[in-house]
């Protein structure tokens, strides 16, 4: 996303999420807004910068790019292997020769002490345009001289620098909005695939019925059954941890209201709801599945999350400010067929905070409706829930 644009996500009732501001067309080249420093003649800048752009952009393009079928940002997503790896290895000499550029001209410019150092860098050059002379030539890269003696070789030393600098930024938003629609992606499949509970949220009205599945026994050992898998298969990895937290500090919230609300735990017009930012599950540094899926860990989590809890469909969910890279934001409430002694099954289940090595993410609220009284849960007391 570029521009003014922010990110949205709409939820309707019975339909799949769905993204309300298109993705951008396909573009190998640099966008436009992020070149406005190069003259119509500057053709060696204009080979450094779509090298740059494609080095950043194939870099920071996730594995899991292959397994989605969203938009992509860059028609490098869609080049083939061999293509790609090409264009990966000529950016990356490309940079190389520039960052040792640099080097030499910042050593020449501040003394005459490290003429060892210059002279390394210096025959790796040479070597490198050797083997590389057209490519090195094609983005003015070939004279050294040019970025360090001539008339106006700090002026170009800044063209290039804003260029390099220019297309890394574009790549790193482009790599997160692909992670953000990765993830907007998952959270529709999850909530698709989850077949718990219907189609609603807790401010609904639905039939009261004790063979919901967060009422039975056989459904409520299967989330426990799910959440111990969570746990044993991602406690070990430390990224996993503010998740753990935040989920444990919620729970405990909803048990337990603090000193001085008016609500009881039992009361079903007390309701928590916990927002957190979507990249705490696609960027919490966990690795990736044996397959190379970088997106396991945030399919596993929210799992867990639509086993019990129910996505908040009350508000948007919008991305950040337009000077930054679009962030996500996501709300989930207990289900209101989910009982108080279902609840401290589940926190039973999760680590305690204190044995974690991170804090708890996302914000916790109590929410109220128009009239200022809280959304019911139908369930809290258990009188729907199956004897154990």
């Amino acid at each position: 996303m570029t521009g003014g644009q922010t990110a949205t996500i709409r939820v309707l009732p019975g339909s799949a999420l769905s993204l309300t501001t298109p993705p951008p067309p396909p573009s190998s080249q640099p966008p436009p807004n992020e070149a406005i420093f190069m003259g119509p003649d500057d053709e060696c800048i204009r080979n450094f910068s779509r090298h740059c752009h494609s080095f950043y952009l194939s870099s920071l393009s996730p594995a899991s790019s292959n397994q989605s079928s969203l938009h992509e940002e860059t028609a490098i997503a869609n080049s083939t292997g061999d293509c790609l790896v090409q264009m990966t290895s000529d950016g990356k000499v490309v940079l190389e020769a520039f960052d040792r550029i640099c080097a030499i001209g910042a050593i020449g410019a501040n003394n005459n002490n490290h003429n060892t150092v210059q002279e390394v860098l210096q025959n790796e050059h040479d070597l490198c345009a050797k083997s590389h002379s057209d490519l090195l030539n094609e983005c003015g890269l070939l004279e050294i001289d040019h970025f360090t003696t001539l008339d106006n070789a700090a002026t170009l030393l800044q063209k290039y620098t804003e260029v390099r600098n220019a297309m890394r930024r574009q790549a790193h938003k482009s790599a997160m909005s692909h992670r953000q629609n990765s993830f907007f992606e998952l959270l529709s499949r999850a909530e698709q695939d989850c077949l718990t509970y219907p189609i609603e949220t807790c401010a609904l009205p639905t039939v009261n019925t004790s063979n919901h599945t967060a009422t039975t026994v056989d459904g409520i050992k299967a989330i426990l059954s799910s959440i111990d898998k969570f746990v044993t298969k991602y406690r070990p990895k430390i990224g996993s941890h503010s998740f753990l937290a935040g989920l444990h500090k919620f729970i405990y919230l909803q048990l337990t209201p603090k000193s001085g609300n008016k609500h009881h735990n039992s009361d079903p017009s007390y309701v928590v709801q916990w927002t957190f930012r979507g990249s705490v599950l696609t960027e919490a540094c966990v690795p990736a599945a044996a397959d190379g899926d970088q997106l396991s860990y945030a399919r596993d989590a929210l799992k867990v999350l639509f086993s019990f809890l129910i996505l908040s469909k009350e508000n948007d969910i919008e991305g950040g400010s337009p000077e930054d890279a679009p962030e996500p934001m996501v709300s989930f409430e207990i289900h209101k067929h989910v009982s108080d002694i279902t609840l401290r099954r589940i926190l039973k289940a999760l680590p305690n905070p204190k044995d974690l090595d991170a804090r708890a993410t996302g914000s916790l609220t109590v929410l109220t409706n128009s009239d200022g009284e809280n959304i019911a849960r139908e369930n809290a007391d258990g009188h729907l829930d199956e004897p154990w």
